[in-house]
């Protein structure tokens, strides 16, 4: 069975860097950063990868926002998606998850679509709403935290992680839409004459016209949202070192377990 396959991916800042606050208070600085696919995203193209050389068909990876997103569909083309689309929202932050699963299904619908794919979470926000937002919005039997994907005529097999180490097996009519969690497969490297193609490939652009919209403020949305302030989180504790032999460091840490209450005298 063929599918059309399309997969969400966000571009989130690389979490190894220190970040900061901006003067006004809402929003991190973003003036020397640098940034990467989101990592629960890696496996979602991936995963959409892998199904379109099991089954053929097409993959289109699709985003949401400011023109630096390109390098990142670029990516995506270079391990094997066939197509890549802009949503061109050029707000850097796009904290309001709701108006982002909005753009995203609209989008979405103005494709051919058997299955969608997200990640299970973004490593920045973790909110791990996108994927059932969407699938609300589209109408689509959805499936969270999958692991496993195997295609059976008009339906799917999915396996999916529960807590406690647990799983649990579905079956989910086509088309439909599944969040994909950390370690359901193993992302592949692009090579570099697929690098090379990915960079001269076209990458498709939506603007609000084109998701039947007169702006990008003009989508309706049933609540209102606004940033109030972004903060560090507070320092509750402090790590302190123990030093000394081997000896003298276990007597301490034994020391300090009966001093809290761990251990019994």
């Amino acid at each position: 069975m063929v599918l059309n396959v399309v997969v969400c991916l966000k571009q989130i800042p690389n979490p190894d860097l220190q970040f900061q606050i901006s003067p006004d208070g809402k929003d991190i600085r973003r003036d020397a950063l640098n940034y990467k696919l989101n990592g629960a995203d890696e496996y979602a193209l991936e995963e959409a990868v892998r199904i379109k050389e099991k089954q053929g068909g097409r993959v289109v990876a699709v985003t949401l926002g400011p023109k630096r997103t390109e390098q990142m569909l670029r990516e995506a083309l270079a391990k094997g998606a066939d197509e890549a689309v802009r949503i061109a929202y050029d707000d850097p932050s796009a904290f309001d998850v709701g108006k982002n699963a909005r753009l995203l299904a609209a989008a979405i619908r103005t494709l051919p679509h058997d299955l969608v794919l997200t990640g299970v979470q973004s490593d920045d926000y973790v909110n791990s709403a996108t994927g059932g937002l969407l699938a609300g919005l589209l109408g689509l039997p959805h499936a969270s935290v999958v692991t496993r994907v195997v295609v059976r005529e008009r339906q799917l097999e999915v396996t999916c992680e529960l807590e406690g180490g647990l799983q649990r097996v579905y079956a989910l009519p086509l088309p439909a839409l599944l969040t994909i969690q950390f370690g359901a497969n193993t992302p592949r490297y692009a090579p570099l004459p697929a690098i090379m193609k990915a960079a001269r490939q076209p990458i498709k652009e939506l603007g609000p016209a084109a998701l039947g919209l007169v702006g990008w403020d003009s989508i309706a949305l049933p609540y209102s949202f606004g940033v109030r302030g972004l903060s560090p989180p507070a320092a509750k504790g402090h790590a302190e070192m123990v030093t000394g032999s081997v000896e003298e460091q276990a007597k301490r840490l034994a020391q300090m377990l009966r001093d809290k209450g761990f251990v019994r005298r």
